[in-house]
């Protein structure tokens, strides 16, 4: 999650640190800007940030703003520390048909739908 995204949304500062996802994929959801990750084959990996210490009041808000397209699941991701466990938003296979086969790309994204993002 893009940290000014992660600020709008949550209550609170948590420490953060870049991580991957072995074995998920990324993807545009149809309609819109934003993605959702998928399990996939273990050559695929998402990137992304782990937050740590989330309070129950944090994970509220991320339950409510990622709805219910999205299924929070424990995941390991990879880290410069190690393999940590933790929990990721993922879109159900009951929900594949949301995705579209177009891979989300963010730093597009960044350059060109994030301001818009944050200000609808």
């Amino acid at each position: 999650m893009f940290p000014e995204v992660w600020e709008r949304i949550a209550v609170g500062s948590f420490p953060s640190e870049p991580a991957t996802l072995p074995g998920f994929a990324i993807f545009r959801v149809k309609n819109a800007v934003f993605p959702g990750i998928i399990r996939a084959e273990p050559d695929d990996q998402v990137s992304g940030k782990v937050y740590s210490n989330l309070d129950d009041d944090a994970i509220f808000e991320l339950d409510a703003y990622e709805s219910d397209l999205y299924e929070r699941i424990p995941v390991i991701a990879a880290t410069e520390r190690g393999p940590i466990e933790c929990t990721a938003y993922v879109i159900p296979d009951a929900n594949r048909e949301a995705l579209t086969s177009e891979a989300w790309d963010s730093k597009w994204f960044a350059e060109h739908q994030l301001q818009k993002y944050l200000s609808g």
